[in-house]
């Protein structure tokens, strides 16, 4: 199995740790004084951040810079859990739309009786 390129690794990275603490681009672009086209170029991995910028992403995330840049065990853990976490949010916004399409049914059906009723 071959390897990714970095620029990919990286910028894979670079979109897990963003939603892992909630931020948008347009966020993170105001926190390091970048624009949101920036940080979409780089999450794209049509480019990457120089290292100063590197340092501070790994500041503001709380990691270290060789966690941002490479796929270390605690990345492919972190990507796991955010998978997961997306499956069960997916699954949970599946589960709620079907809730309130039965919740309409029932009230039309409710609102035919009552018309029925007068």
């Amino acid at each position: 199995m071959s390897e990714k390129p970095k620029n990919e690794i990286i910028a894979e990275n670079l979109v897990l740790y963003r939603k892992l603490h909630g931020m948008t681009q347009a966020e993170l672009a105001e926190a390091i004084g970048y624009s949101n086209k920036s940080v979409s170029k780089w999450e794209r991995g049509e480019g990457t951040p120089d290292i100063y910028l590197l340092l501070l992403l790994s500041e503001i995330y709380g990691i270290t810079v060789s966690e941002l840049v490479g796929q270390t065990e605690k990345c492919r853990e972190t990507q796991e859990k955010m998978r997961a976490a997306e499956k069960d949010r997916k699954a949970l916004e599946r589960a709620r739309k079907k809730a309130l399409e039965r919740a309409r049914k029932q009230k039309k059906k409710a609102a035919g009786r009552d018309a029925e009723k007068v």
